[in-house]
């Protein structure tokens, strides 16, 4: 299992009147949760789209608990629980200041050539940096 943590601050256009983050934003913390995974196993998804890979969004799920607030900072758990082959699932649990989980859900992505659209496996540069957490 390959797993990384990403802190964020609720920030004030992500709220309503009322202080509450709206729904939308929840999908927007996967995705900067789901950048930082990537950035923190040494692939930042502009080396993935340098190599010719593009990783569009196939699925999204989102399960909600309770609202963040204005004012919370928000802790991100990011986990790949599957070898990436032909998808990669990345879960999340995103937790409140106070430490309850708020929301979870999970992104699904797939693997497509840059110059011609057409899906594929992981490539091997990818899989060889997921490797060492799946033995």
């Amino acid at each position: 299992m390959y797993r990384s943590e990403t802190y964020l601050e609720v920030r004030y256009y992500e709220t309503d009147l009322m202080g509450i983050v709206h729904h939308s934003n929840y999908i927007r913390y996967f995705e900067c949760a789901r950048h930082q995974a990537l950035v923190d196993l040494g692939l930042p998804i502009c080396k993935i789209e340098h190599m010719g890979i593009m990783m569009p969004v196939v699925s999204v799920e989102c399960h909600y608990k309770m609202p963040a607030t204005r004012g919370d900072t928000l802790k991100i758990v990011s986990t790949v629980n599957e070898m990436p082959k032909v998808k990669i699932k990345i879960d999340s649990t995103i937790y409140n200041t106070n430490g309850d989980i708020i929301c979870t859900g999970s992104v699904t992505l797939g693997f497509i050539h840059a110059e011609n659209r057409r899906p594929t496996r992981v490539p091997a540069f990818i899989s060889d940096l997921f490797a060492p957490y799946f033995k």
